[in-house]
């Protein structure tokens, strides 16, 4: 893989204004109310607007924010729950994330990789209990290529139980370069996830220390600009 950042990457994470930011804004009820009003209409929040909801402590005026947030999620997406079922595919990984269960400092940990049957056999059983959406979750390993987790959406996607059918997979898997998005894309994927757990860098780097790639904080920070050149 390629670890090579875009033409147009950044760090646009700002954490000494964001810090400020969020120290120095209190809450101001009239204003929260003018920012849900706002909100309201589907228009983009200001960062300044964020973190002056961001400062609620009032009872009313969290029931105000949740109100909001509730009338905002059903004019969107109606009275409508989606649900998908994770599926893990592999849990080897390079990485030493202090919070995961994959981390590669656990020597004791049980690692397997999914065979071809293996993943027939789930997404089985997956589409019996009616599932049609999966996340198909992977480590970051040499082992999970582009290729690999490519192969592995094509495998959930031939796999027919009656009338039950995978019709969306998402991928939850380590940022990839850009060739290797486009490889998974073409694999008809629903969504690639990209966790970043937290932008704060001195957080960032004590609870990823390496040895890994995700240690890296602008490779992963650039991770959708990679996506997004690849036609994501």
């Amino acid at each position: 893989m390629d670890l090579k950042l875009t033409s147009r990457a950044e760090d646009f994470i700002d954490d000494k204004y964001f810090h400020e930011l969020l120290q120095n804004t209190k809450e101001d009820l009239p204003k929260i109310r003018e920012i849900l009003a706002k909100s309201k209409t589907k228009q983009a929040l200001t960062l300044e607007e964020t973190a002056t909801l961001l400062a609620i402590k009032s009872p009313e005026a969290k029931q105000e924010l949740f109100e909001t947030a509730k009338e905002l999620k059903r004019s969107i997406y109606g009275k409508r729950i989606v649900l998908f079922a994770p599926l893990y595919i592999g849990n080897y990984c390079i990485n030493n994330c202090q919070y995961c269960g994959f981390r590669s400092s656990l020597r004791k940990a049980v690692r397997r990789t999914l065979s071809e049957q293996d993943i027939v056999a789930e997404v089985t059983q997956l589409e019996k209990e009616g599932h049609k959406r999966l996340i198909l979750v992977y480590g970051e390993h040499p082992r999970y290529t582009p290729e690999f987790i490519a192969d592995s959406v094509r495998t959930c996607y031939n796999v027919k139980t009656g009338n039950g059918e995978i019709r969306r997979i998402n991928i939850n898997a380590a940022p990839l370069d850009i060739e290797g998005f486009r490889t998974v894309k073409e694999a008809g994927i629903g969504t690639f996830q990209v966790f970043q757990e937290t932008y704060h860098k001195e957080t960032y780097a004590k609870y990823h220390p390496g040895p890994g790639i995700k240690s890296d904080y602008m490779w992963r920070l650039n991770a959708m600009d990679r996506a997004f050149e690849a036609g994501m």
